[in-house]
């Protein structure tokens, strides 16, 4: 049972995706591969798609609900259900983020709402070419903001900047955007 399971699950996976390869080579001198994907237990996939599909965009490459031993094997969540959803930028396989809610349970309350950053926090760094605009569009959904767009390393006399900006969504996760090469003129005022 468990060898079926997995492989529908691989399979599930595999069909999901573009045709290019699913997995890359362990590069020469690292036992590991560059970062597959970085999983949150969110309290709402819902919510966590209105910030993360809604506002900056990305793309659902897999989405599904699991309940089995092999889950419990795994997660050790007990006779739980949960829902996955992984989420992409273009067609790149690594470097996806996704969530997971356990469906049924009660959740926690939502993390108090705070603007600066603590020890064990963590953060999902994006680059983006329109930095304003989604600031623009988080402000206006209420996410707590640690930082709108800034110059954090400015290059005097230079015709462009690169523009950082940090906020958490409503799980506490801290989402930083970079926009590089930006003119001043693009600059809003």
């Amino acid at each position: 049972m468990k060898r079926v399971f997995l492989t529908c699950l691989l399979f599930s996976l595999w069909s999901a995706s573009p045709t290019s390869a699913q997995t890359t080579d362990i590069p020469d001198g690292f036992v590991v591969t560059p970062l597959m994907r970085s999983t949150h237990f969110v309290r709402d996939v819902d919510e966590s798609l209105k910030l993360y599909r809604d506002i900056l965009g990305l793309r659902i490459r897999f989405e599904q609900t699991f309940k089995s031993d092999e889950w419990d094997d795994i997660l050790g969540i007990g006779d739980k259900t949960t829902r996955v959803v992984h989420l992409q930028s273009g067609d790149y396989v690594f470097a996806n983020v996704a969530f997971f809610q356990f469906l049924g349970d009660t959740q926690p309350p939502a993390p108090e709402p705070r603007t600066f950053v603590k020890t064990g926090d963590a953060a999902l760094v994006f680059v983006t070419n329109d930095i304003f605009a989604i600031n623009e569009k988080v402000k206006a959904a209420g996410y707590p903001i640690v930082s709108e767009p800034i110059v954090l390393f400015p290059q005097e006399g230079a015709d462009t900047q690169a523009y950082e900006s940090l906020f958490f969504d409503r799980d506490g996760i801290l989402v930083n955007l970079t926009q590089f090469n930006v003119p001043s003129s693009e600059v809003p005022e």
